[in-house]
């Protein structure tokens, strides 16, 4: 009797299960035109804004002393974006007085949205990207990571060293620098995928704190597969800050801890709002 109850009950969620997914189907089947105008609007406002302005910052680019100042103006350029893109950004949760740094910032990575966003997140906490060295190629971006931000191809030893050395450099000269310990936009976000070690090492050997930040919703407004047809739309970014996590006195067998303390940080957010979608993978 307890199996036959079991069954029914599975049959029912299976039912359920079959019936959220060909709605939502469905939906996106209806709604894709929408979603294609507003991803190509999204990509009309980004590279007009960029380009208007690549004048300035490839001038501005041309001295390292000017750095500060072109970070100040990727803060305002990313705010008049996403304002054009009726993207809102909603801070949960920041900590008060939060030092400027130097950090390691790690975030979840589920959209480009999040490299837009974190401008405006922390407005105040200089910082450079490290990304991958495809970005070199893009147009328009690509100036910022010539001149600026530090491109990595993992695939090369040489140019990997090189990369953390440039940015234990940047470490050292006040800026934070921002990893997606990831390594990669997955496909089954917004589930947080294992972290690389690669900044906790970088943490432990230069002394800096980490910085977790948990991106809520970018995965729901700015899907990146397929780049045409993947869900779209504006809406609110909820965003959580949290404390950053010290790394003084740690020493390379800390690593492992650090990492998955880390990961538990920036995943609880994750699961306390997005625990229905996560549980379907």
């Amino acid at each position: 009797m307890v199996c036959s109850s079991d069954t029914t009950v599975r049959s029912i969620v299976s039912r359920t299960t079959i019936c959220q997914f060909i709605t939502f189907e469905l939906m996106r089947y209806l709604l894709l035109p929408l979603i294609i105008l507003y991803r190509l609007y999204f990509a009309v406002v980004f590279f007009t804004v960029l380009t208007i302005l690549y004048p300035v910052f490839w001038v501005m680019l041309l001295k390292d002393a000017n750095f500060e100042k072109v970070f100040k103006l990727k803060v305002a350029t990313s705010r008049v974006i996403l304002f054009l893109d009726f993207i809102y950004l909603r801070r949960l949760s920041v900590p008060k007085n939060l030092p400027p740094g130097p950090y390691v910032i790690c975030a979840n990575h589920s959209s480009y949205l999040d490299i837009i966003l974190m401008y405006p997140i922390l407005p105040k906490t200089k910082f450079m990207f490290i990304g991958k060295s495809e970005l070199l190629s893009w147009p328009v971006l690509n100036i910022f990571f010539k001149k600026m931000d530090i491109g990595v191809n993992r695939e090369k030893r040489h140019s990997a060293m090189r990369s953390i050395i440039r940015a234990k450099q940047e470490i050292a000269r006040g800026w934070s620098i921002v990893i997606y310990p990831e390594g990669k936009i997955p496909a089954d976000t917004p589930k947080l995928h294992p972290f690389k070690s690669g900044a906790f090492k970088m943490a432990v050997e230069e002394q800096v704190p980490i910085l977790p930040i948990t991106l809520i919703d970018t995965w729901k407004l700015f899907a990146t597969d397929p780049p045409l047809t993947a869900w779209a739309r504006p809406g609110i970014c909820r965003v959580v800050v949290h404390d950053p996590i010290p790394t003084k006195g740690l020493e390379k067998k800390d690593l492992v801890n650090l990492r998955q303390q880390t990961y538990d940080v920036i995943n609880a957010p994750l699961l306390k709002y997005n625990k229905k979608v996560i549980d379907k993978f």
